[in-house]
């Protein structure tokens, strides 16, 4: 028999053999674009083999990787975001206490492992408390209720929703997957990455009726519907295997449940997406930053991952 980490190995040599399917796919529909388009996609792909890497190597490295990688992600999603706001505006003591909160919230999350229930209940009180009485303290009272909830609702969304991932591994009371607890956070990330491509690829190809023209003029009805069939495909298909959603249900109960799942994670992945466009364009940028070639930065990286974390812990936690 396999053990869970020898098993969780497989399934990564399994994801990067889709990868590479796709990648040559790609590159060979590339063929007689125009030059600017070639290298863009082709950025964007060197990036997502960057990435993939990256997340494996957390993956392989257990809770404490998705733990060390969830603080590197906060940590560059909070410049973005405060970059965004414009650092005159924010101001050095803010700032300096906005990118403390990461350290000592994973920080924490990492001593109180366990208790992580406790953590996900208290951090909005402290966000909240601490923000907005330092501010008032400071006495920056100039767009004092714009740029306090701007700072409450940047921590909310590049801190707090992503830790939910991390939570997904702390969940001692539910049974353990085939592949180990990590396999909570591989399922989730697979299926919002596969939601966000997918997207993007029906919706540039077949996307005629747009459902969001004011903040995303390329999100489709097409495409949103192209991403949940593909999302909600691999999730029936991936869920006996990384999560324990189908344990002890009959084949239409567990189709039925990771169904359930999947479109969850599409449908959140998908606002969660246009949330972070209507952040992008108050602010007048097409994305967050330069960090990540032919995709943007962080925060346009993760943006489904702030509501599909949080949406995908609940429902485990409201269904086992």
């Amino acid at each position: 028999m396999l053990s869970p980490s020898h098993r969780l190995l497989a399934v990564l040599a399994m994801v990067f053999a889709a990868l590479a399917i796709g990648t040559l796919i790609r590159v060979a529909m590339l063929r007689g674009a125009a030059p600017e388009l070639v290298r863009s996609r082709l950025e964007s792909l060197r990036t997502w083999w960057l990435l993939a890497c990256l997340f494996a190597f957390a993956v392989a490295l257990g809770e404490l990787g998705v733990l060390l990688a969830l603080t590197i992600v906060a940590f560059l999603g909070v410049w973005e975001f405060l970059s965004l706001l414009g650092w005159q505006s924010v101001g050095r003591p803010m700032a300096t206490i906005m990118f403390a909160f990461v350290p000592l919230y994973y920080l924490l999350a990492f001593v109180f492992t366990g208790q992580h229930d406790l953590i996900l209940q208290l951090s909005p009180v402290v966000f909240f408390v601490v923000i907005g009485g330092m501010r008032s303290w400071l006495g920056l009272t100039q767009g004092y209720i714009r740029t306090t909830a701007a700072l409450f609702w940047g921590l909310i969304l590049l801190v707090y929703s992503p830790s939910h991932a991390y939570a997904l591994v702390q969940l001692k009371d539910v049974p353990e997957p085939w592949v180990g607890r990590i396999g909570w956070v591989l399922y989730l990330v697979l299926l919002t990455e596969t939601n966000d491509i997918m997207q993007a690829i029906v919706g540039r190809r077949f996307g005629k009726s747009k459902i969001t023209p004011k903040v995303s003029p390329n999100k489709s009805l097409e495409g949103l519907l192209g991403g949940v069939l593909a999302t909600s495909l691999l999730g029936v298909l991936t869920a006996p295997w990384l999560t324990s959603l189908t344990l002890d249900c009959s084949f239409a109960m567990g189709v039925l449940v990771s169904l359930a799942a999947s479109v969850s994670i599409s449908f959140f992945g998908f606002l969660g997406d246009i949330n972070m466009s209507g952040i992008k364009r108050d602010v007048g940028v097409k994305d967050g930053s330069r960090l990540l070639p032919g995709q943007g930065g962080m925060i346009d990286r993760i943006d489904s991952l702030t509501f599909t974390a949080p949406v995908f812990y609940y429902f485990v936690r409201l269904t086992m």
